[in-house]
């Protein structure tokens, strides 16, 4: 399902521990992740790094799946609990200069922030203790990164992003896209 996509990552620039990805399925339906993965490529890598299994998990319609690398800090942080912990170097402890995909049941690549075998720093992907945040009027997923999809803040990124660090969790917003 292509209503199924990356809504926020976040590498706030003062708490590492605090990272989180939020996904968001933006159809009508509760719809199962059975099958589902997310994969991390760290820096330049051509070679996956990390995946996380979402099979045990739905997505209610219109809403949001938090993935946090640590549940506790998380939870201290914003104030609630995440809905998946993905644990230290899971995809959800990206530090910002990583391409992530969002896989489908049959490998198919639903969205990807990032372009794999290309080091996020300096870039237009780069999240590094920042936020890239998914503008609301995009609402399916898409296989080919696209920066006009995103807004993306950070400390040194390129052409088309907002220098300007994310303080957690102030600047942050897992479990609100809409």
């Amino acid at each position: 399902s292509q209503s199924i996509f990356f809504t926020e990552l976040a590498d706030p620039d003062n708490n590492a521990k605090a990272r989180f990805i939020e996904i968001y399925n933006a159809s009508d339906a509760l719809l199962s992740l059975n099958g589902w993965q997310i994969v991390r490529y760290t820096n330049a890598s051509l070679e996956v790094s990390s995946s996380l299994d979402l099979s045990e998990y739905t997505i209610p319609e219109k809403s949001t799946l938090v993935i946090a690398a640590d549940a506790e800090e998380f939870l201290n942080v914003y104030g609630f609990s995440p809905d998946v912990t993905g644990g230290s170097n899971s995809p959800a402890d990206s530090n910002g200069d990583d391409n992530l995909q969002l896989i489908d049941p049959f490998g198919t690549v639903i969205n990807i922030f990032g372009v794999v075998g290309v080091d996020g720093s300096g870039t237009d992907h780069e999240f590094e203790d920042g936020r890239a945040f998914r503008k609301l009027e995009v609402k399916t997923g898409n296989s080919s990164y696209t920066i006009t999809e995103w807004v993306v803040y950070n400390d040194t990124g390129g052409t088309g992003t907002i220098n300007e660090p994310q303080i957690a969790p102030e600047d942050y917003t897992p479990k609100a896209r809409e």
